[in-house]
């Protein structure tokens, strides 16, 4: 899978959490998922997190965001759709080496 395709499905699963919800927001792949400047409170991320692993999984990719690894680095991996899509890329890759 490549870079632009997972933000191109992470910004379709933020903008469909942003319509449920009736925000007058368009995601983009700047857009802050965590922290002051992010439009999401606490449950909205955890919402979000959720429908991107199913999404990812019907993609036939099984990943987890709430994972150690995820909650302890130095850099959230949740500041940006960006940044999501970047650790999102290292777990696919991970795994496909695992697989082989």
């Amino acid at each position: 899978m490549e870079t632009s395709e997972t933000k191109k499905i992470l910004i379709e699963t933020t903008n469909e959490y942003f319509e449920s919800q009736d925000f007058n927001e368009k995601a983009n792949e700047d857009t802050v998922l965590f922290g002051k400047e992010s439009v999401l409170d606490s449950m909205g991320l955890v919402n979000v997190i959720i429908d991107i692993e199913s999404r990812f999984l019907d993609e036939g990719y099984e990943i987890s965001l709430t994972s150690e690894k995820a909650m302890s680095r130095r850099n959230s991996p949740f500041r940006t759709i960006s940044t999501l899509a970047e650790f999102i890329e290292e777990q696919v890759t991970a795994n496909e080496a695992i697989d082989e």
